[in-house]
């Protein structure tokens, strides 16, 4: 005799079929796309360790911190990123950003490195690290300004990523003594790859910065004569000449003892071969068109205002033959 089907016990039993094959798909599946899961019979729920945080940020540092001591770099650079996105607020916190700072320096990868020693300036600024973040990055951004830059399509990028961390740095620590030779370090290298502008303004956040101090007066000379580099190599303009002169004139009102005054004086000197040079050229072009009184007026200005220059004797002895 056949037995009775029991539809009750039938649907009982396939259902817990169903979620005995659930619970092996959810299982099998998790293993070979998120690694390995565990079932937490507190929380009831599966976890994956990689993605758990500890109870507390203490616990979840020191977690961080043993892949560390054991060489387990990766793994350390994990939990302590958890830490960050799950205890923020926590005085752990910044801990964890220079620790995360250290390790991509040691890598080698000095951007990820300087944005996790950013992070504690910007995210903790009341943090203990400060000075020593700051000291830091000051040390990574003047080994960049002058590591030795590659070929011509990368030249451009990289000296304005290189110049970026330095401003970064000024930008954390304006007012400090250290600030001012980090400024002359970042002047200097915008000159160095001819973006005198950019060195010029540098100068002048100095000037404004640390009035009355010895760094003010040593930027009031390199100002002269980094636009003196910016004159030579553009143009012989004697408009923008004239203007340099009245700078320099300024400055030795300023500093009649300035330690620089024999170079500004040279400068001066300098520049005035090169007026010279261009009053010359022009009563050369006007003597060869057949206008003498153009051409004596030039060499006259010449004779007038630059007697000690090589073109001044030129001139005079032009004007002794009747040109």
């Amino acid at each position: 005799m056949d037995k009775v089907f029991d539809r009750k016990k039938y649907l009982s039993e396939n259902i817990y079929m169903k979620k005995i094959l659930t619970l092996l798909f959810f299982y099998f599946f998790s293993v070979f796309t998120y690694g390995y899961w565990e079932w937490t019979p507190q929380t009831r729920k599966w976890i994956n360790p990689k993605y758990a945080v500890k109870n507390t940020p203490k616990e979840q540092f020191e977690y961080a911190e043993e892949f560390r001591k054991n060489g387990q770099i990766e793994y350390a650079i994990r939990e302590h990123k958890k830490l960050l996105k799950h205890y923020s607020k926590s005085e752990y916190a910044p801990q964890s950003c220079f620790i995360l700072g250290e390790i991509y320096r040691e890598k080698g990868d000095i951007k990820n490195a300087f944005n996790y020693y950013q992070k504690i300036i910007d995210e903790y600024p009341s943090s203990s690290l400060i000075i020593s973040v700051i000291k830091i990055q000051s040390e990574i951004a003047e080994k960049k300004l002058t590591e030795k830059r590659g070929g011509f399509l990368s030249f451009f990028k990289k000296s304005e990523e290189n110049a970026e961390l330095m401003n970064k740095v000024i930008e954390n620590d304006p007012y400090s003594l250290d600030t001012i030779d980090r400024m002359f370090k970042l002047a200097e290298f915008y000159i160095s790859i001819k973006e005198y502008d950019k060195g010029k303004e540098i100068l002048d956040k100095i000037i404004k910065n640390f009035p009355q101090t010895f760094a003010t007066e040593k930027a009031k000379f390199l100002k002269i004569k980094y636009s003196l580099n910016s004159i030579s190599e553009v143009s012989l303009d004697t408009d923008e000449i004239e203007d340099l002169k009245e700078e320099i004139d300024l400055f030795l009102v300023e500093y009649p003892n300035s330690d620089f005054k024999k170079e500004i004086e040279n400068i001066k000197s300098f520049l005035d071969e090169k007026q010279a040079e261009k009053y010359y050229q022009i009563g050369i072009y006007y003597e060869k068109a057949g206008k003498k009184k153009s051409a004596f007026y030039y060499y006259k200005k010449i004779i007038t205002q630059f007697p000690n220059t090589k073109y001044g004797k030129i001139v005079e002895e032009k004007i002794n033959r009747g040109i």
